[in-house]
């Protein structure tokens, strides 16, 4: 009996647990934040847009920092095979904007993101580099809308760029994504580990009845 009951704590924490990133969603960008004269992450010296897509996470979490393993949960850009680029960009004080550049580049075999995190009531903000330039100009990307700030928007307290490795070149080793191909990292989608966790409750009570 008490194992049983262990059992069914068990399945249903994790079924809450799976209820509650259910909430969570990647969310595309205002297309302005990838458009030339508007975007937020750019060449040097100019708006033309550095980055091809962006996504972030909704609702927002002041606790999810900007780390690998954070990105990767996330799955950015349907992907959960990043890896640190060694890069992690602290700006003191907050900005509102600044520069930003690729260490060791390799555009032949690798895809590059640039990952901003802000202070309360906001989130992750992931773009994808269009691979144009290494190196360019950011302005904050927490705004109203998509944040509920101030006028002036809100200062990034830091960057992360990260990479994985491009399996069309043939010399990545990280070939998966949100399709399941390859063998990158793929996430669980949580209807899938809702199931699961349904199905976990609905052993116990089977064997509950059997054994009453």
């Amino acid at each position: 009996m008490f194992r049983q009951v262990k059992l069914a704590s068990a399945a249903g924490v994790l079924f809450m647990s799976v209820c509650g990133q259910a909430h969570a969603a990647l969310v595309s960008c205002p297309d302005s934040f990838t458009t030339d004269g508007t975007a937020k992450v750019t060449h040097s010296g100019n708006m033309n847009t550095a980055a091809s897509a962006c996504q972030y996470i909704d609702p927002p979490d002041n606790s999810n920092v900007a780390s690998i393993s954070n990105i990767n949960t996330a799955s950015f850009f349907g992907f959960g095979d990043w890896m640190s680029n060694n890069q992690l960009q602290i700006d003191t004080p907050d900005q509102l904007s600044g520069t930003w550049s690729i260490t060791n580049v390799d555009f032949a075999s690798r895809d590059y993101i640039i990952v901003f995190k802000d202070g309360a009531d906001t989130n992750l903000v992931a773009f994808s580099l269009n691979e144009e330039v290494s190196f360019g100009d950011w302005y904050t990307p927490f705004v109203n809308p998509p944040f509920s700030v101030g006028t002036n928007g809100q200062a990034n307290s830091h960057y992360t760029i990260a990479y994985r490795n491009n399996p069309a070149n043939g010399n990545g080793n990280g070939g998966g994504g949100g399709n399941g191909n390859g063998n990158g990292n793929n996430v669980p989608e949580p209807g899938s580990l809702a199931l699961l966790g349904m199905g976990l409750l609905g052993v116990v009570a089977f064997r509950r009845r059997q054994r009453g």
